[in-house]
């Protein structure tokens, strides 16, 4: 199984607290990382389709499919965590649309109530492996 990789806003500062917790939270090595803003998203871009200038979200994709964003995303990283994290699946009974809407909404606002990063920082060493 290729590892799921997680494209992110590498200046943003809720998305890089996210990312070093998923880091600490993947037990199981199945999660890779790369800035929205690198050429392996590029890459992505241009093997799939994808138009990364429509989107404002974190990216998921399991490098075998079209990526995922929004909730979708959410659910898929839950996924690959597995075991207590299965128990967030209860939010699937929310209406798809109102979950979009709550995700575009934290991500517009993201840079006003976090903060933006001048650069994008270095993960930890202990967890560089899983940075593309």
């Amino acid at each position: 199984m290729k590892p799921l990789i997680i494209f992110y806003d590498g200046y943003c500062v809720l998305c890089n607290f996210w990312v070093r917790k998923l880091c600490r939270w993947d037990r199981k090595d199945r999660l890779r990382f790369a800035p929205l803003e690198s050429s392996i998203s590029e890459k992505m871009s241009v093997q799939t389709g994808y138009d990364l200038t429509q989107t404002d979200s974190v990216l998921i994709w399991d490098q075998q499919n079209i990526p995922v964003a929004e909730s979708a995303a959410v659910f898929k990283v839950l996924e690959t965590l597995g075991g207590f994290w299965n128990v967030f699946f209860i939010f699937k009974i929310v209406p798809t649309a109102l979950l979009n809407w709550t995700y575009k909404s934290i991500a517009r606002n993201r840079y006003k109530w976090f903060g933006k990063n001048n650069h994008c920082p270095l993960p930890e060493s202990s967890f560089q492996h899983k940075f593309l």
